[in-house]
């Protein structure tokens, strides 16, 4: 199948790259594959099967064809032909102004937009919906029981205060919520930063109340565990009041200010290393229940490590009872887990819930067996069988915890919506950012007055939620049904569970953060910048603290996102023999064209990388200073011998400049010899030299002579009027006016670098820099500063810089920061084929024949502020 497309352009007056008539020709042939291909048909031959392998389309390079063929455009024709001119600015006031009015529809639409649930009810289908929703929510239902008891004990607070997290958020989010399988609720990383916030408040607490310490159990004088001790909980439930009610509030101002993109800024390396580092704290939290050990917790830096100091002291107190219970606890779910509801989850429409049924058994072993009056295993104790009426949480001690609420906010934003999103692209539906993230504000700040704590999405339970199909959200309504007889009826049957089986199953739970450590690896090879974030961040928050290291973790995301930015690589760019701009030497094929530097950087051009780029550039195409500055030295070097006598100028004037002018003297028809204007040039500057004027050498000057790469392009110099008998006068020329200077890597005479024909002739190759710009998506006032300056530095030795492939937003900050009035329009092309194309037509442009000059006081300043101070 071939296509083509012919279209004739009538070019502008302007006199540049388009500015003829211009026929512009793309075609595109395309096979599509002969009869036996179609038919499965393959041939026996062993290298085609190879190169069909290897190749990207099934078919011979020959038949499947990429040819494009036109003028080049400079980016100013470009536009002037196909720049869409009819398209009208609305300015923000304009736009604001229609979208204020009121309608029916609008309003419905507003309402059903913050209210979701009403849309939900007008459009549930009874008989297609209430089955899978009924089992949906009574199976997440069940999974919220045992995680409810286990997190409210992991947040240090009350047993019951997790029952009322599992309650609340779940019926607000089914009306403010959009995705049917986010089950909110009790969350371990969330749990384990709010214990942070209320054992570090605690402590503050048992500084000013000492009273807490000393009580007593009735008739005795035993001390009551302080965790134990009913002022001390009611304190901890006040903070974790709190806590919960400032995070809904931080996260419904951000969902109508539409920030939910801060986010962004946490890579997933960050939170794979956060929730790694959480679950170590989590696991520890649960190792002295799970011991049977009463030893204190500890907050602050390197915590886990007193922690483990204390269990360690104490490691001859072990409950073996309550070892045995977390032991065999553990062996069970992961049996179970693994085992039945992993390898038969596609036969299984329910997953066995263990965790259920271990707290089950585990309350009637220890009820039965009276673990707590027997074996001194601690227990779970009373539960109230009652709603708690609203109360106000205080909020005198906020400013104090102010931070902690932010960085919560942000992380159940993250994690639920980042579940929200898998379970949407699976089931095909669309969530709202900003919509879920009032929501999860909302039943964090409603639910705060029921006396629970900040609640989260549990992926476990969402993915139960997705694998059944859920279809509304009303599947919450029976899953907060369901706790709610719980608490009712249910939960003081609980009184004689182990807490140890409690610590058992949150310990279990945290075996898919555990393996994601080893991600690790992973980080390592595909980037060393996501390894570092990772490899801080998991180890800041293991040893140092969980909002330390968050706070670390952030601090080198940004950091690094400076660094591959400031440090980005650029690189020469040469054509392979397909014609495809590749990077050079990179490939065996790749070739420059003659007398041309192509050089493209992978990053946006910003103040903190400006210098390292133009720096970039100069290394790896031409130092435009740097030659300068031996052109400079030299033109003086040559003038001190002719002063001191050790430079010919019989020879000077017989081997070098006498050439060059026979070069330049060609013969009529008639036999007479005709002069070019490079002759007379010559000519002017052999009359008007003064001693010592270096620019009269061919090094310098390399306009009138051949460079090294041309000798082996016979049509090229063909094309320049050069036969191989000039070029070999050329060459024994050069290899003279070597031995004129010492070739030492160190200049004798000032320590600098040594100047010779040799390296000012490599340098003096090259008569444009092209600039990719292709990869350039962001330019600010440093970044064009450096562009317009270098412009100029390369001005100043006869190279002519170009720029390619820039953006819309480029060229605008461009034009804004006066770019144009030093690079021309006519150096900015719209591909780097298009500026390759017009460079390499180009020669060098000899140097100017009087002395040349430095910068300028202007030119060297670059606008700099220092100038100003």
């Amino acid at each position: 199948m071939v296509i083509q497309y012919v279209v004739d352009c009538k070019s502008p007056t302007k006199g540049d790259c388009a500015s003829a008539s211009v026929r512009h020709v793309c075609q595109v042939a395309v096979d599509m594959g002969n009869k036996d291909q179609q038919n499965g048909k393959v041939g026996s031959d062993e290298k085609s099967e190879k190169f069909r392998r290897s190749s990207c389309p099934p078919t011979m390079a020959s038949e499947n064809l990429i040819t494009v063929r036109r003028q080049p455009f400079t980016q100013t024709s470009f536009d002037e032909l196909h720049l869409n001119t009819d398209q009208t600015s609305v300015s923000r006031l304009s736009k604001l102004k229609d979208n204020i009015y009121c309608s029916k529809k609008r309003s419905w639409k507003i309402l059903t937009s913050y209210v979701p649930f009403i849309k939900t009810i007008r459009y549930y289908k009874l008989r297609e919906y209430l089955m899978v929703d009924f089992l949906a929510g009574l199976t997440v239902g069940i999974l919220h029981i045992p995680q409810a008891l286990g997190f409210g004990q992991l947040t240090s607070v009350k047993i019951e205060n997790g029952l009322y997290t599992s309650l609340w958020p779940v019926l607000i989010y089914m009306m403010f919520g959009t995705s049917p399988h986010v089950s909110m609720g009790t969350s371990a990383v969330i749990c384990i930063l709010t214990a942070a916030v209320v054992d570090r408040q605690g402590e503050m607490f048992q500084a000013l109340h000492p009273e807490v310490l000393n009580q007593t159990f009735n008739g005795t004088d035993t001390l009551i565990p302080v965790d134990e001790v009913a002022e001390y909980l009611d304190y901890k439930e006040s903070i974790a009041m709190s806590v919960t009610l400032f995070c809904g509030l931080m996260m419904i101002a951000m969902g109508f200010l539409k920030l939910g993109f801060i986010t962004a800024y946490l890579s997933e390396s960050f939170f794979a290393a956060f929730t790694s580092g959480a679950a170590v704290h989590i696991f520890t939290s649960q190792v002295t229940p799970m011991l049977g050990l009463n030893v204190p917790r500890h907050s602050g830096i390197f915590k886990i490590v007193k922690n483990y100091k204390g269990i360690f002291e104490h490691i001859t107190e072990v409950n073996f009872t309550a070892l045995i219970c977390a032991v065999i606890t553990m062996v069970v779910i992961l049996i179970v887990k693994d085992c039945i509801n992993e390898r038969f989850k596609h036969k299984i429409v329910i997953p066995i819930p263990i965790e259920l049924i271990v707290v089950i058994v585990g309350t009637l072993a220890a009820y039965f067996g009276e673990f707590n009056k027997n074996f001194g295993v601690d227990i779970v104790g009373s539960i109230p069988n009652t709603i708690p009426a609203p109360v106000l949480p205080p909020v005198d001690e906020a400013p104090n915890f102010l931070v902690d609420c932010f960085i919560l906010a942000i992380l159940i934003f993250a994690n639920t919506i980042a579940m929200a999103k898998i379970c949407a692209k699976k089931h095909n539906y669309e969530v709202d950012d900003s919509q879920e993230m009032i929501a999860y504000g909302m039943c964090n700040f409603l639910s705060c007055f029921f006396k629970c704590f900040p609640s989260s999405v549990a992926p476990p339970r969402s993915m139960v939620s997705s694998a059944m199909n859920t279809k509304t959200m009303l599947n919450g309504l029976v899953t907060s049904v369901l706790i709610l007889l719980i608490i009712l009826f249910i939960s003081p049957l609980f009184a004689a569970l182990p807490k140890a089986i409690l610590a058992a199953i949150i310990a279990v739970a945290l075996k898919g953060l555990f393996v994601q450590i080893s991600i690790g690896y992973k980080y390592w090879k595909v980037s060393k910048y996501d390894f570092v974030i990772w490899l801080s961040t998991f180890l800041a928050v293991v040893f140092l603290d969980i909002d330390v290291g968050l706070g670390i973790g952030v601090g080198v995301s940004l950091i690094s996102v400076v660094f591959q930015t400031q440090f980005a690589s650029g690189y020469r760019v040469g054509r392979s023999k397909d014609g495809v701009f590749v990077e050079h030497k990179k490939y065996n094929d790749s070739q420059e064209t003659l007398g041309v530097k192509v050089f493209r950087y992978n990053s946006s051009l910003y103040f903190a990388n400006a210098e390292i780029f133009r720096s970039q550039v100069y290394g790896k195409t031409v130092n435009p200073r740097k030659l300068l500055k031996l052109l400079k030295k030299k033109e003086k070097k040559v003038a001190k011998m002719q002063k001191d006598g050790g430079y010919n100028n019989e020879f000077r004037r017989d081997s070098v400049i006498t050439r060059e002018l026979n070069n330049d003297i060609a013969t009529s028809p008639g036999g007479d010899p005709v002069k070019s204007p490079a002759y007379d040039s010559i000519q002017n500057r052999l009359n008007n030299a003064e001693i010592g004027m270096s620019t009269f050498s061919s090094m310098d000057n390399p306009g009138f002579s051949i460079p090294e790469e041309m000798s082996s392009n016979s049509y090229t110099l063909k094309q320049n009027g050069v036969n191989n008998n000039t070029q070999s006068r050329m060459g024994r020329r050069h290899s003279s006016m070597d031995s004129t200077f010492l070739d030492d890597e160190e200049d004798p005479d000032d320590g600098g670098e040594v100047v010779t024909d040799a390296k000012l002739r490599s340098l003096r190759k090259t008569h444009h820099v092209i600039i990719d710009c292709a990869a350039i998506n962001y330019l600010d006032v440093s970044g064009a500063s450096v562009l317009s300056h270098m412009f100029v530095e390369y001005g100043h030795v006869n190279i002519t810089m170009f720029l390619a492939g820039c953006s819309a937003t480029m060229r605008d900050a461009m034009k804004h920061a006066g770019v144009y009035e030093k690079i021309g329009l006519e150096n900015v092309f719209v591909e780097l084929s298009d500026a390759v194309a017009v460079a390499k037509t180009h020669k060098i442009i000899p140097l100017p024949s009087s002395g040349l000059g430095d910068f300028s006081d202007d030119e060297a300043a670059e606008d700099s502020y220092v100038t100003n101070l």
